[in-house]
């Protein structure tokens, strides 16, 4: 496809990569317009004869990789109607007719993407939670009770008190844009309580357990386990204590492969975090093909994977371990530091914890550690003194 892609001011030497970015969109109409730091997008169509123009947004350069799915989505709505006789820009139903799937779509996750780094979770979200059960049901029609049995069924299911609680969040946010764009008066999740959390309940992987988890890492294709990205990204994971999609957005440009040091730009807290990888872990980095700018990248989309739940739970049951989340990987990691007899400060650094409060949850296992070591140093002394004697 040809694309107007006018360098205007942009610095020398950089074209290029942002040219390859844009090169294989299977998609026309759109015109990037470059700064020295931002790109502003425009979608230029002919609608019966007659030139039209959208704006896209402005994004910095180095967000713009990220946007461009919602982006190319947006445009190819723009044929469709086209092609059905319809102007491109101009919603065919009165506002009081979209549905939640579509206003999901079109409005709420454009702006989840602009303002949030976890905007691929409240994509996943929607995707396997909340639009086959509500997404064909107007704006209008979703009531407290509607949202009250979604969030019920889903606690029933399957799904933790703190999953369903950010559930619950998303749909806040979302219901509360739909009020800001005047299609709706009111929230309906605001009158629906919030599912009590356990947030000190952690769960840690025994010698047992570890041996078994390790041994299926180490063979899952004899275990029926062919996603070997995914099952790269779960040993990861458990080597590193890092966040899930903090592992899952790597890119090749974050690590250097010689030292290990990986340049993580903005973790949870919105801080630049350098984490040294140990060898086993950069060993994994190591083993994969460079087939995309993301590490642990899709095969098929060459983008990170929205969801690898279905495959760490098909690991864990292979491995005889139950009742155990993504996110607790992250906490056995930081209680084998403890247990290793790492401070807390060391175990922040280690978890990118922005607040040494937040690491006091571990401060129980340290407890353990400084006793069982108090005892040694008692039978110690005991030994000494029936030797002496």
């Amino acid at each position: 496809m040809k694309i107007d892609f006018p360098l205007t001011s942009f610095p020398h030497g950089k074209e290029t990569d942002l040219k390859k970015l844009v090169s294989n969109l299977e998609v026309t109409g759109i015109r990037f317009v470059l700064s020295a730091q931002n790109a502003r997008l425009l979608c230029r169509l002919n609608s019966k004869g007659v030139k039209i123009s959208k704006s896209l947004g402005t994004y910095a350069h180095s967000e713009l990789e990220q946007h461009l799915p919602i982006i190319i989505e947006q445009v190819r709505t723009f044929h469709t109607r086209i092609a059905q006789g319809l102007h491109p820009f101009k919603e065919t139903k009165s506002p009081k007719d979209i549905t939640f799937a579509e206003f999901a779509q079109s409005t709420y996750m454009p702006n989840a993407m602009s303002r949030k780094k976890s905007y691929r979770d409240d994509e996943s979200r929607l995707h396997l939670h909340v639009n086959p059960v509500i997404g064909g049901l107007k704006l209008s029609e979703i009531n407290v009770g509607t949202i009250r049995k979604l969030l019920d069924d889903l606690s029933q299911k399957h799904l933790s008190p703190a999953s369903v609680n950010r559930i619950r969040a998303m749909l806040s946010s979302l219901f509360n844009l739909a009020i800001d764009h005047e299609l709706i008066e009111s929230n309906p999740v605001t009158r629906v309580k919030k599912f009590r959390e356990n947030n000190q309940k952690e769960r840690y992987l025994n010698a047992n357990e570890t041996k078994s988890l390790m041994t299926i890492l180490g063979q899952p294709a004899a275990h029926g386990i062919h996603n070997l990205v995914i099952v790269a990204i779960i040993h990861f994971l458990l080597l590193t204590g890092v966040r899930k999609r903090e592992a899952m957005d790597m890119r090749w440009s974050d690590v250097d492969l010689s030292t290990g040091v990986w340049l993580l730009g903005e973790n949870k807290s919105g801080k630049a975090r350098r984490i040294n990888l140990n060898q086993d872990a950069l060993q994994i980095l190591q083993q994969l093909p460079k087939q995309s700018l993301f590490i642990f990248s899709n095969p098929e989309t060459g983008q990170p994977y929205n969801d690898i739940r279905k495959t760490f739970d098909k690991i864990m049951h292979a491995a005889g371990i139950y009742n155990m989340r993504i996110h607790d990987l992250r906490h056995n990691f930081a209680s084998l530091a403890v247990n290793s007899g790492q401070s807390l400060y060391v175990v922040q650094h280690l978890l990118g914890h922005a607040s040494p409060q937040t690491t006091q949850r571990y401060a129980h296992l340290q407890s353990d550690t400084l006793k069982q070591a108090s005892e040694e140093i008692a039978a110690a002394l005991r030994s000494q003194s029936q030797h002496v004697a």
